[in-house]
């Protein structure tokens, strides 16, 4: 009924009829990718079978305008970013979103139509040679995911990024924390209270809340929101599990209970059930905003790095990262890390897998 043809780099679109003249229509896909192609051309198709497209006497991009609804690109944004909230997606990942979006309306202008936005423009704005690979990956993966949901909308008829080719991914090495730097920091925690105590400017408890929380996230790997809203009753002590109620991707999920992460609650006093396990000492009450608790956790710990003479960029998420370097140096595969640090994607594990093998073929390197 209809076939696929490519020339020149372009595919086109033939349909044939010998009840119809000509037996044969053409035309262009306008694309150069033949994944694209193949969307465009079952559409087309499925549309011809139930009459509602006539490759003879339709426009292959207006015949369906009774389903399209022009919208210029400042309201897609506001009604894209009010979807996303409704999914649960947090104010940090909307920040995100919003920020993105509305750099590429100061480029094509507030009531530019959806459909007037060019992928050439896009890509221009994607590439810019100014930015950072790692921007220029997010620019593009944030306006991909916003330009699809604008087709499923039906307020925009094509992806202006279906036929832009992802920006190289950069050559980025986690920041991990080691075992040995993990206790310089704890160390430094130490005087700091000992010297704070001497001048009686500390609080009852101010040093035991900070250490165990430390070395707990970096034998679990578990994220800094994930333990802000850890309580006692999330653990399981008879089957060594820990139960993550609400992860990054709002799911819930189990970690194994680990012996060093056991050892540390063992010095961590509990009462209730309820409780949350890690508290500062001016904590009180049953409930806490997890973002708050993460901020000022980050905060403590950028302080201890700074007085234990750390290098730069190691930052409390770097202890989710020596977790996982831990993993791969052990000779742990990608899977096992992706399972035990709950990524989302193999591809983030396996960068752990890829900078322990760096540094075996460094040590090697140096031993010969």
């Amino acid at each position: 009924m209809a076939a696929l043809i490519e020339r020149d780099g372009r595919y086109y679109a033939q349909f044939y009829d010998k009840a119809r003249n000509p037996v044969r229509k053409r035309f262009s896909l306008k694309t150069k990718r033949k994944r694209t192609a193949r969307k465009l051309l079952v559409k087309l198709e499925d549309d011809y079978l139930v009459g509602d497209f006539d490759p003879w006497t339709d426009d292959p991009w207006t015949y369906d305008d009774d389903d399209h609804t022009a919208v210029n690109i400042e309201k897609a944004k506001v009604r894209y970013l009010e979807r996303k909230r409704k999914d649960g997606r947090t104010d940090n990942t909307l920040r995100t979103y919003r920020e993105v979006i509305e750099l590429l309306i100061e480029e094509v202008g507030t009531k530019t139509v959806l459909d007037k936005v060019k992928p050439s423009t896009v890509r221009k704005f994607i590439r810019d040679p100014s930015l950072a690979k790692a921007t220029q990956r997010k620019r593009f993966n944030q306006l991909k995911t916003f330009f699809r949901w604008c087709v499923k909308e039906n307020i925009l008829r094509n992806n202006p990024l279906e036929d832009v080719k992802a920006p190289e991914e950069p050559n980025k090495l986690p920041k991990a924390i080691t075992e040995d730097e993990l206790e310089k920091v704890c160390r430094a925690v130490r005087e700091d209270y000992k010297g704070k105590r001497e001048k009686g400017h500390v609080q009852e408890g101010g040093l035991v809340w900070k250490i165990p929380l430390f070395r707990f996230a970096f034998y679990t790997g578990m994220r800094g929101s994930e333990i802000a809203r850890l309580r006692w009753n999330h653990i399981d002590f008879e089957k060594d599990l820990i139960y993550i109620r609400e992860q990054k991707n709002r799911k819930e999920q189990t970690i194994p209970l680990n012996s060093k992460a056991h050892e540390v609650l063992e010095t961590v006093e509990q009462e209730d059930s309820e409780d949350y396990v890690f508290q500062s000492p001016s904590f009180e009450g049953k409930d806490r905003n997890p973002k708050w608790f993460r901020e000022n956790v980050s905060d403590a710990f950028r302080k201890a790095r700074r007085a234990a003479g750390l290098r730069e960029g190691l930052s409390f998420h770097s202890l989710r990262h020596g977790f996982c370097t831990m993993l791969a140096e052990a000779g742990k595969s990608a899977v096992v890390i992706k399972e035990a640090a709950r990524h989302a994607d193999i591809s983030t594990s396996m960068r752990y897998v890829h900078m322990a093998n760096e540094q075996l073929k460094t040590a090697v390197e140096e031993a010969f």
